[in-house]
């Protein structure tokens, strides 16, 4: 009698079941694991938390299971999320291509890569087959979509200002860095991160420079430090000019996060 099929577990067949969007869940996954490592660790070792007798009961139990709850989930998500980008940027430069014969070569490369990537993906492969006439591509089952994003279309015919093309862009640098974020290529969201990014890092230099401390004469002119305020401790305001180092953190993440809101075509002109 043959042996019946081992059956697959509870996670395979989820995770199978979701094919077309697993790109997106490891991207997620990636990104709140490494933040959670990031929190952990600087609060314990870089900020004192270990050893502040006040934050004992809450703040450092919280913070040893981001660390380590990051740290676990990491071991899987960051390769799996550098083996979904190595894939798109594959099919990436296969779709850039302009000699059919090259397409015709790197087919089966092409295929593989959007089949691990989704239909999206997949979408973009058949328009660059029905652009340069090649016939098969029945293994997906996909409508045509243009084969070229912002990137491979440099330039422009009408070129704007620079500051509107930035606030009115859909195609930024970091929707481009994270593809499986959907999200990132609409306008309000891009301009919700202009809008903060710019008014945090406004508002920490201000108060490292001029010291916004509010008290109840209102602002006292006095500066805020944010590792002596995380950390509970006794004086948690100074006489500016004082920078504390999570303030110049803050501030440092901020301003690339801004840059990168940038929209990408500019971007590479300037390349």
């Amino acid at each position: 009698m043959a042996r019946g099929r081992s059956r697959k577990g509870f996670f395979t067949r989820w995770w199978e079941s979701k094919k077309d969007s697993q790109f997106q869940i490891v991207t997620y996954t990636t990104i709140l694991s490494t933040a959670s490592v990031l929190w952990g660790f600087i609060f314990i070792f870089m900020l004192g938390g270990a050893s502040d007798p006040e934050h004992q009961e809450f703040m450092l139990p919280f913070s040893w299971l981001c660390l380590a709850v990051g740290s676990l989930t990491s071991i899987y998500a960051v390769p799996e999320f550098s083996f979904y980008w190595s894939q798109r940027n594959i099919l990436e430069d296969i779709l850039s291509l302009d000699a059919r014969t090259e397409i015709i070569r790197r087919r089966k490369e092409a295929e593989e890569a959007a089949e691990i990537l989704g239909p999206k993906y997949q979408s973009r492969l058949m328009g660059l087959y029905d652009d340069f006439q090649i016939r098969g591509g029945k293994r997906f089952k996909v409508i045509s979509a243009p084969p070229l994003n912002s990137r491979s279309e440099l330039t422009p015919l009408r070129k704007e200002k620079n500051e509107y093309e930035w606030w009115g862009t859909e195609n930024s640098r970091l929707s481009d860095r994270l593809p499986g974020l959907p999200l990132l290529r609409t306008k309000k969201v891009n301009r919700a991160i202009i809008v903060s990014c710019a008014s945090v890092v406004t508002l920490l230099f201000l108060n490292s420079i001029l010291g916004i401390s509010m008290g109840l004469d209102g602002i006292n002119h006095r500066t805020i430090d944010l590792s002596a305020y995380i950390l509970s401790m006794e004086n948690t305001s100074f006489a500016p000019p004082h920078l504390d180092s999570v303030s110049l953190l803050l501030m440092a993440f901020f301003a690339i996060l801004l840059d990168f809101t940038r929209p990408l075509k500019n971007y590479y002109e300037e390349e």
